[in-house]
C-alpha cells in the first residue's frame, strides 16, 4: 500500500514552497526498480569527461564547455529554487509495503529522499543534466548517444516514477536541459572559451 503527504510542510517562517502537482502526478505509478539506472545516471555527468577524453573528436575545449555550461545551468536552477520555492513532498511516498526482496531497495529510494534539495521541484536538477549530454552527445558522439539514450531515458524517467518531482517538475528539467544545450553551450560559454583559450 502506497502512501502521500497530503499537506506541504517544508520549509521555515519565511519560506512557503509550493506544490506544482497536477492531475497527471496521480497516474504515474511508483516503481523503485528503476532506482538503479536512476542512480547510475546520477554519477554519470559527474565522470562523462572521463569518457570524452578517450574519444579523439571531443576535445579539451569542448569537455571544459561542457562542464561549465552545467555548472552554469545548475546555478540557475538554484536561483529558480530561491526565487521560486517547489518541492515534490505532496508525491512523495511516505508508506510502502515491500516484499523482503525489496526493503533494500525501498530504504535506499527513502534515503534519497532526505537527501533531495526539499525546494527544488522545479526544474529538476537530474532531468536536466541528462538532456542537456543526449544533445551533446548526438552532436558529438552518434555511436555513444544510442548506447546512453535508454539509461539516461529511464534516469530521468525514474525521477517521476520514483516521486522525486511531480510532472511539471521533470518537465521543466526537459526545458532546462534544452536551455543549457542550445544557449549556454553553443551560444555562449564555448564560444567565450574559444575566444579566451585562443
Amino acid at each position: 500500500m502506497l502512501g502521500y503527504n497530503s499537506v506541504c510542510n517544508v520549509g521555515g517562517k519565511f519560506i512557503n514552497p509550493v506544490s506544482l502537482k497536477i492531475f497527471l502526478d496521480d497516474w504515474i505509478p511508483f516503481n523503485f526498480y528503476i532506482i538503479f539506472p536512476y542512480v547510475i545516471c546520477l554519477g554519470f555527468v559527474l565522470f562523462a569527461g572521463i569518457f570524452f577524453a578517450f574519444y579523439r573528436n571531443i576535445n579539451p575545449l569542448q569537455i571544459t564547455a561542457f562542464y561549465s555550461s552545467v555548472i552554469l545551468m545548475y546555478f540557475i536552477c538554484y536561483i529558480i529554487y530561491f526565487i521560486f520555492p517547489t518541492t515534490a513532498k505532496e508525491v512523495m511516498i511516505t508508506s510502502f509495503n515491500p516484499t523482503v526482496l525489496d526493503r533494500g531497495t525501498y530504504k535506499i529510494v527513502k534515503g534519497l529522499y532526505s537527501l533531495s534539495t526539499p525546494l527544488g521541484d522545479f526544474p529538476s536538477l537530474h532531468v536536466a543534466p541528462m538532456v542537456f549530454m543526449s544533445f551533446f552527445l548526438f552532436k558529438n558522439w552518434r555511436s555513444f548517444f544510442w548506447i546512453l539514450l535508454p539509461f539516461a531515458f529511464l534516469g530521468a524517467l525514474g525521477t517521476i516514477l520514483l516521486k522525486f518531482h511531480v510532472f511539471l517538475g521533470f518537465f521543466g528539467g526537459v526545458l532546462m536541459g534544452i536551455f543549457g544545450y542550445f544557449i549556454l553551450y553553443e551560444r555562449f560559454v564555448i564560444k567565450k572559451l574559444s575566444r579566451f583559450l585562443n
